[in-house]
């Protein structure tokens, strides 16, 4: 086995080389910046590149002949300019595919989309199975993951090439460094608005994250889609105890995140607002049933070993 990861200098990208390369699992990595952990060069090979470049692309697979393929790379709120978003999420996606089905070592085809394609919606009902529609809204992010999975889906492809389409919840742990995520916001935030006390979350730890990975890079038969998350949610109150929750209109917040937004702040679009209000709570039923997975962490679990892990006393900065 031969796994190339693209946005293999992400948070997600270096939790699954470390866990891939322990394993003696050689590695390919494509990503638009260095990697900043110091991988043994006879198991990891970079290629600075961006997935937007399609010839490079070819080229990289061509030489690298993987036989698994994981794409992380993603604009991820980062691009504040949609048809920047567009060419890196979309187009991006579509050059990883056509890379993929060119490529003839290559069986699988994993995309990483997001458990917030289904969307935040007053009408969400508890545990959001793979058959449930995708209702993304307003937030780019989602809007384009829900396009990619449709690409994907929709696209004809040689019979020996399998593609695993994962909706994943927000992952954190020990590595956790997005400071501008909404787990961030949790923790470093004396109070929150009062709508948000009884929120449902979900966050798959990272260690579950890695490890239902390994299965399915295993598994020679899998494809279709699976909902990534543990089998519980965290309420945040409950996670947060600490906090003031503070009456305050929701056009306000609509408000404050717009300028957060903005200035770069926080990677949280104003249009996800109505996460904190309406949970989106997703049921892992069908992985876990494939795998008979036991998860080492609850939501509430995962997000305290982030805060010991980190050391990173509620309130600050992270």
């Amino acid at each position: 086995m031969k796994v190339l990861i693209t946005g293999s200098s992400g948070t997600l990208g270096r939790m699954l080389i470390d866990y891939l390369i322990s394993g003696g699992i050689n590695v390919a990595g494509i990503d638009i910046k260095e990697n900043p952990d110091h991988f043994p060069p006879e198991k990891y090979r970079f290629h600075l590149c961006s997935v937007t470049d399609r010839e490079r692309l070819i080229s990289i697979f061509a030489e690298e002949k993987p036989t698994n393929v994981i794409h992380l790379a993603c604009s991820f709120n980062r691009v504040r300019n949609r048809k920047r978003e567009n060419e890196i999420d979309i187009c991006g996606a579509e050059n990883i595919l056509e890379a993929s089905e060119k490529t003839e070592s290559v069986r699988q085809l994993i995309f990483s989309g997001s458990a917030m394609a289904y969307g935040a919606h007053r009408d969400n009902r508890l545990w959001i199975t793979e058959a449930d529609t995708l209702r993304p809204g307003k937030s780019r992010y989602a809007i384009n993951k829900k396009k990619v999975e449709e690409h994907y889906g929709s696209t004809g492809v040689r019979d020996d090439l399998l593609i695993v389409l994962l909706r994943i919840c927000t992952v954190i742990g020990p590595s956790f460094d997005k400071p501008k995520s909404v787990a961030s916001l949790l923790i470093r935030f004396p109070w929150l608005p009062a709508f948000c006390r009884q929120n449902k979350l979900q966050f798959i730890h990272r260690d579950d994250l890695v490890s239902l990975v390994g299965l399915i890079l295993k598994d020679r038969e899998i494809e279709g889609v699976f909902n990534l998350a543990p089998d519980s949610y965290a309420i945040v109150e409950d996670i947060v105890p600490t906090k003031k929750f503070i009456p305050v209109p929701i056009s306000l917040i609509r408000f404050v995140l717009w300028l957060l937004w903005n200035t770069r702040t926080l990677y949280f679009q104003p249009a996800a607002v109505k996460n904190t209000i309406y949970p989106v709570v997703v049921d892992p039923d069908k992985i876990i049933s494939r795998y008979n997975y036991k998860f080492k962490y609850s939501s509430a679990g995962a997000f305290t070993d982030t805060l010991i892990n980190n050391r990173i006393p509620e309130g600050a900065r992270i």
